[in-house]
């Protein structure tokens, strides 16, 4: 399962909880998959905004809860076994290289996107539905 929520100045805009359409062989390489997906989302609203000629505050950010897919995307880390992963990873730097985009670790305790991919337990659950579900 796949899942983000995008936020613009604290207002949630949208929330996506969907299948992926192919299998990954890692936890990070699904991320990855999942990042990009939400990224082409984020570039999507920012260029609506520009079109009307509003001005989008850049580097737009991405908070992940893995620690491999955000070491990957800010280049910190590469290691022989992530050459299937690459064309992602590439899309996603490249973006953050153009100052696009900025890329940042979260705990997944505070990652609200949990609420629509995994089964939480209630304090994890309330506190989440509390924030996603009352802006829907």
């Amino acid at each position: 399962m796949s899942g983000y929520v995008t936020y613009l100045m604290d207002a949630l805009v949208t929330a996506k909880s969907a299948m992926q359409k192919v299998v990954a062989l890692s936890v990070t390489e699904a991320e990855l998959m999942s990042a990009v997906q939400f990224v082409k989302d984020m570039l999507y609203v920012m260029r609506v905004l520009e079109s009307i000629g509003l001005t989008v505050k850049k580097p737009m950010m991405l908070e992940m809860d893995n620690k491999g897919a955000v070491d990957l995307t800010n280049n910190w880390s590469v290691g022989g076994r992530t050459r299937h992963i690459e064309n992602h990873q590439h899309f996603l730097r490249d973006l953050k290289e153009e100052g696009i985009l900025k890329v940042k670790l979260i705990p997944g305790l505070e990652n609200e996107a949990d609420l629509l991919t995994k089964n939480l337990a209630g304090p994890g659950f309330n506190k989440h539905a509390l924030t996603v579900l009352t802006e829907l």
